[in-house]
Formats: structure tokens, sequence, C-alpha cells
């Protein structure tokens, strides 16, 4: 396995058609807004420079999409109810608004390599990437929002997430994790 940038596959001098291709053969059933996100919006998100994008790739398989993730810089605010003890936690001050953190925006398996490559490696990725920056910049907070199915808060709590809070409007949840 080994992870490559978007960004350094679009400065590959190749066609963009190319890239595109490329991306479109990762086929995701159960999630399709991760297969969308890849097949649509990864290459135009990323030369805005509003994500970064790296893909997980097989090289003894012609270098076949095993799974990517996306990650950006994102404010949060704290919704009512969220307690002064967890604020203070992620900010260091038990009355703050908002908190800033890196946002894992997309994390996503091909369904060619389920039960091949557990997603707990793909994750494990991204927190290495995650770490990479906190190193550079010392943003400690890594969040990720999702659906609140029963499978997916199993996965994130099972990884040391902790559930802060639900959006009222879109119901995802927003766990979080402290490097």
């Amino acid at each position: 396995m080994q992870i490559i940038s978007l960004s350094s596959l679009l400065e590959v001098p190749t066609e963009e058609v190319e890239v595109n291709e490329y991306l479109s053969s990762f086929l995701c059933e159960k999630n399709k807004d991760v297969e969308s996100f890849l097949h649509n919006n990864a290459i135009e998100n990323e030369k805005r420079s509003f994500t970064r994008t790296f893909i997980v790739i097989d090289e003894e398989k012609q270098d076949e999409i095993i799974g990517y993730f996306t990650l950006l810089v994102k404010e949060f605010s704290f919704l009512n109810g969220v307690s002064g003890t967890k604020r203070k936690i992620l900010t260091n001050n038990k009355r703050a608004e908002v908190f800033n953190s890196l946002l894992i925006a997309q994390l996503g398996r091909s369904d060619n390599y389920k039960g091949v490559i557990a997603g707990e490696e793909i994750l494990n990725f991204a927190l290495h990437h995650c770490e990479i920056i906190y190193n550079l910049v010392a943003l400690s907070i890594v969040c990720v929002e999702f659906d609140p199915i029963d499978r997916l808060i199993e996965f994130y709590e099972s990884q040391d997430f902790t559930i802060l809070q639900q959006n009222p409007e879109t119901h995802k949840l927003l766990a979080y994790i402290k490097l």
C-alpha cells in the first residue's frame, strides 16, 4: 500500500480527464456520498485549496484505489448542552464558543477491498497525516462528522473518538479525538 496525494496526481503532465477516470474507478455502494465526492468534487476542491485528498493505492494491482481520505481545517461552534468540561478539553476555556479542528471530511474504502483492508487502516493513515499537521502547527483536535448509524458510532468509538454533539439541521454526529 502507498498513499499519494491528489495534488501530486494533478501536477503530473496528464490530462485532468485521465485523473478523473482514475478516481471514477473507486466504488463504495454503502456510502454513495463518499463515492460521489471522489468522482465529482475532489479535483475541484483540491484545485481551490479547500481540501486535501489522499488516495490509498494497491501497488501490486496496478495502483488500484483501496480507499481515500480528505482533510481540511474547520472551525466548529459548540452547541448548547456541550459541557464546560468538554469545552475546556478542546480549547482550554470552559466558556469557549468555537474551536478549530482538522476535519476528516471524507473517509472511504473501495468495495473491492472489503474484507481485505480494514477501515481502521485507512483511518490510521488519515490520523497519521493529522499528526504530521499537529507537529507543524499544533492543531491537536481531529473531528469526524457522520450519520448516526450504529455501525459508524461503534467504529469511531472503537477508535477512541468521543461524540461531542449532533447537528440539529443535518442530524450528523460530530466526534473528536485529541492527538
